[in-house]
């Protein structure tokens, strides 16, 4: 809604400035959430902050979707931010208006000082580009269905969590094969009224789903080893822009092959997969083959750009499938009560971690993103691309 409005207003300079409230917005909340104490305030901010981040990504694509650096430099912020927001997450059981933590405020005032940089410098002769009334109307209904249904397919695979072992696979495959049917639909929308906009989705997904498992590790606390969450920012942000830079040079069923490659990790030995250093190397994989993907795949349509950068923040059922899939993979805790004034708990790491869950696990998630990759291929292309759509405002 935020590009669809930034879009009729036609100011790259309001959308930027809009981008500066929003941004001031979730800095409030930020020094409001250590004092609340009532669910339901926690609740108003939740909302609060959910839209004003919405806010901050339509206008930021509306602003810059038209000129390539811009429109690399909003994928890069938004690849790199949804990869590395998870090391900041504290774990602590702290009240939060994010599982994944507050923002960073270095991250906040960066993108304050953008935004300000980009208002300031912003040419009004340079207007953004009007809208399609038929392309919003169907980016809108796409998008509210796909968050929707995402939400309550992940509710369903949270249930399981005391199912048996068979009964919940058996509703993860399900689950899985649902979200997959809604983002056909969804694609196959956009497909027949923007071109690109169907293969974009695809490939957002495919990163949704790539990426699931490995944050969930880092939101998890294998972090706590690394010294400092700004290496993965680092680590994100440079393949990040290494994937653009190379996106029109690499073959799309490359970066899909990358993306795949990162859940298959999860067949190593258990510290080879999980140590800290393989999570961030997974994530630098899984920063340039999305970057690779999302960059030689972008839309002409500013809606369906924006529609599909939201997606791997609310896709809700992969990362619930993680969790889950990762609970039936975990040894159990045993309690040791020998000694009533000293009870302890150990956790011991199997020789034979990589089991039936774990090959179910990664094999799962690449079926997911194979199916990506096939939608992807499938589709035919056409002209109406991101750079087709730049020499159109031109």
């Amino acid at each position: 809604m935020a590009c669809a409005l930034s879009q009729r207003s036609g100011s790259r300079r309001a959308a930027w400035i809009v981008v500066i409230a929003a941004t001031a917005i979730i800095a409030l909340i930020r020094v409001a959430v250590p004092d609340v104490a009532v669910l339901d305030l926690l609740i108003t901010l939740v909302v609060l902050k959910s839209v004003a981040a919405g806010v901050i990504l339509g206008c930021a694509v509306a602003a810059s979707w038209d000129r390539t650096a811009a429109r690399n430099g909003v994928l890069l912020g938004v690849i790199a931010g949804y990869l590395s927001a998870r090391a900041f997450g504290t774990g602590a059981g702290r009240m939060s208006t994010s599982a994944v933590g507050e923002p960073a405020w270095l991250l906040l005032a960066a993108t304050a000082v953008l935004a300000v940089a980009c208002a300031i410098s912003a040419q009004s002769g340079f207007r953004i580009r009007r809208p399609d009334a038929g392309e919003i109307r169907v980016a809108l209904i796409a998008v509210i269905a796909l968050a929707i249904g995402h939400r309550i397919l992940g509710s369903i695979v949270d249930r399981q969590e005391f199912a048996s072992k068979g009964t919940a696979w058996v509703v993860m495959t399900v689950c899985a094969a649902a979200a997959l049917a809604l983002t056909a639909i969804a694609a196959r929308q956009l497909g027949e009224q923007s071109g690109a906009g169907g293969k974009f989705l695809w490939a957002a997904t495919a990163l949704a789903a790539a990426s699931a498992p490995t944050l969930m590790l880092v939101n998890g606390g294998q972090w706590a080893s690394l010294e400092s969450p700004w290496v993965v920012v680092l680590a994100s942000g440079v393949a990040v822009a290494l994937g653009l830079r190379l996106s029109k040079r690499i073959p799309v069923i490359a970066a899909v092959v990358v993306l795949a490659a990162v859940p298959l990790s999860e067949l190593l030995p258990f510290t080879t997969a999980h140590g800290a250093v393989s999570i961030v190397v997974k994530i630098a994989a899984l920063g340039f083959g999305g970057a690779a993907l999302l960059g030689a795949l972008a839309p002409a349509s500013l809606v369906d750009a924006t529609l599909g950068l939201a997606i791997p923040f609310a896709a809700m059922t992969f990362t619930s499938i993680a969790v889950l899939a990762y609970q039936l993979s975990w040894p159990p805790v045993r309690l040791n009560f020998a000694f009533v004034e000293s009870a302890t708990s150990t956790t011991t790491i199997p020789g034979d971690y990589v089991n039936a869950q774990t090959i179910g696990t990664a094999l799962l998630f690449v079926a997911i993103i194979a199916v990506c990759g096939a939608a992807i291929r499938r589709v035919p292309h056409n002209s109406n691309s991101a750079e087709s759509g730049v020499s159109d405002a031109h």
